[in-house]
C-alpha cells in the first residue's frame, strides 16, 4: 500500500518552505502552461497551483481542479469564491481513477501524486487515452535520493521508471530537470496514435 498524503496536513501544501522550493508560478512557466490553456491540475490539493493557473491562462483559460478529498476542494472553492476567481471548475474523482472533465484540456498537470497511485501504468494510460496528441504533461515528483521530508524511497519513481511509464502511456520521451533540491520536473507532449 502506498503512502497516501493526509488531508489533515493540508496546511503543509503551502508552507513557506515548499514555496521557496517550488514558487507556484515559476514552477508553472517551467512545466509549459500558457495563456488560453486549459488547464487540467491532478491532485490539485488545496489549489496551490491551480489558483495561480488560474491567473497565467487568463480569462480566456480555464483551470479544472480535481482531488480525491472532499476537504481539499471545499478549501479551493471557498478560496475561490473569496478571491472572485471565475475560471476554476472542482471535480472530486475516486482514488487511482481518472475523472476528466468535458472540455479538452492542453496541458495536463500532477505534483506530488504519481506515486500514491498504486496502478501508475493504468493511471497515466487512461490519462494519456483521455488527452489529444499535442497536449502537454507535467510530472513533478520526488527525486529517488532520501531527502529529509517526503514518502518513502522505495515508493519514489527514479527518472528510468518515469521515462518508461510515460513513453508506454503514449507520451514522448519527457525532458528532466531537477526543481529545487528533493523534486525533479518532467515535461513531454502525447503523440499521436501509432498506425
Amino acid at each position: 500500500m502506498t503512502h497516501i498524503f493526509d488531508p489533515e496536513d493540508r496546511a503543509k501544501l503551502d508552507s513557506p518552505e515548499r514555496r521557496a522550493e517550488m514558487p507556484p508560478e515559476e514552477t508553472l512557466v517551467k512545466a509549459g502552461i500558457k495563456p488560453g490553456d486549459i488547464f487540467l491540475d491532478i491532485g490539485c490539493g488545496t489549489g496551490y497551483f491551480s489558483l495561480a493557473a488560474a491567473r497565467m491562462v487568463g480569462p480566456r483559460g480555464l483551470v479544472y481542479a480535481l482531488d480525491v478529498s472532499g476537504v481539499m476542494l471545499a478549501d479551493i472553492r471557498s478560496r475561490v469564491a473569496s478571491l472572485g476567481i471565475f475560471n476554476i471548475h472542482t471535480l472530486q474523482t475516486a482514488r487511482g481513477k481518472l475523472k476528466m472533465p468535458e472540455a479538452e484540456p492542453t496541458i495536463a498537470f500532477l505534483s506530488d501524486v504519481l506515486h500514491e497511485v498504486e496502478d501508475k501504468a493504468s493511471f497515466l494510460a487512461a490519462l494519456g487515452a483521455a488527452l489529444k496528441p499535442g497536449a502537454r504533461l507535467a510530472v513533478i515528483e520526488w527525486a529517488k535520493k532520501e531527502t529529509a521530508k517526503g514518502p518513502p524511497l522505495k515508493e519514489r519513481i527514479s527518472e528510468d521508471e518515469m521515462q518508461v511509464l510515460l513513453k508506454k502511456a503514449g507520451f514522448a520521451e519527457p525532458a528532466a530537470a531537477g526543481l529545487g533540491e528533493a523534486h525533479v520536473l518532467y515535461t513531454c507532449v502525447k503523440l499521436p496514435p501509432e498506425k
